[in-house]
């Protein structure tokens, strides 16, 4: 059951596919991020080359009951190799939920993540370029609302394909929490350049697994390249069903640099 009515829900798409519906082609050697789509990039980054990742995130659900805000919503990533990407993500999160006893309110980090990227296959034609993300969610680390007891994994399974006026990307995978039980979540996008600066992306994304409900969402954003080491970003999504939350909107920055000399 959707949140928005049917109508209200078709303009935002069709204002989404207007906005990536121009093509010019991004400037070459620009940077690209993990962010602000759900799904990673597929590309790794050069060998010897470092790039951090932040951004702010604000969701909401129940009509503002209840309201979650993450920042810096940190990536710090390093190229250590031509198929291996090492990734450090953190987060400091504030939770607020409203209910008839009162106003819940939790704050603190988020447990540390360790995230190799691994490249498996070079495009070719049709066939997609291929990396798998792994996510090694450590124990005790955090604040301890949010802490995990033992080593939690996940990994992504991330496919892109190239086309003349458009890329589409693909994410899916399954997360293990303490107990052992499995979360599966995918993420499919579409993204376009508006011109060598601008970019643009929609994106379908959700989770399921056994014993949880089903959350599916949409959303949308653009990418700004101030320069080819530093790129601004927003992007803002709705909730599809009761589970996910009805409507979120982020803001982030991302730089690189070499540390290998020419």
């Amino acid at each position: 059951m959707f949140h928005r009515s049917e109508k209200e829900f078709r303009k935002v798409l069709l204002t989404c596919i207007t906005a990536i519906s121009f093509y010019t082609g991004l400037a070459q050697d620009a940077i690209f991020t993990d962010r602000p789509n759900v799904t990673d990039a597929i590309a790794l980054l050069p060998k010897g080359t470092f790039q951090v990742e932040l951004g702010y995130f604000r969701e909401s659900s129940d009509n503002g009951d209840a309201v979650n805000r993450t920042s810096p919503n940190a990536s710090f990533k390093y190229g250590l190799t031509e198929w291996l990407e090492i990734r450090v993500l953190t987060n400091y999160l504030e939770s607020r939920t409203e209910s008839q006893t009162g106003e819940i309110t939790d704050s603190g980090m988020t447990p540390l993540i360790f995230s190799p990227k691994i490249k498996l296959i070079e495009p070719r034609q049709w066939i997609p370029a291929v990396s798998l993300a792994t996510n090694f969610v450590l124990p005790n680390i955090g604040a301890e609302e949010f802490q995990n007891d033992h080593l939690n994994f996940g990994y992504r399974l991330l496919l892109e394909n190239n086309f003349s006026a458009f890329s589409w990307s693909h994410g899916i995978g399954t997360d293990w929490d303490d107990d052992s039980n499995a979360t599966w979540a995918y993420s499919s996008a579409l993204s376009r350049s508006i011109n060598d600066r601008w970019g643009a992306f929609i994106e379908l994304y959700g989770s399921f697994g056994s014993g949880i409900s089903a959350a599916h969402s949409i959303d949308t954003g653009i990418v700004y390249i101030a320069t080819n080491d530093l790129q601004l970003d927003t992007s803002f999504g709705l909730g599809l069903n009761d589970i996910a939350a009805d409507f979120f909107v982020s803001f982030g920055v991302a730089w690189r640099v070499s540390l290998v000399q020419n």
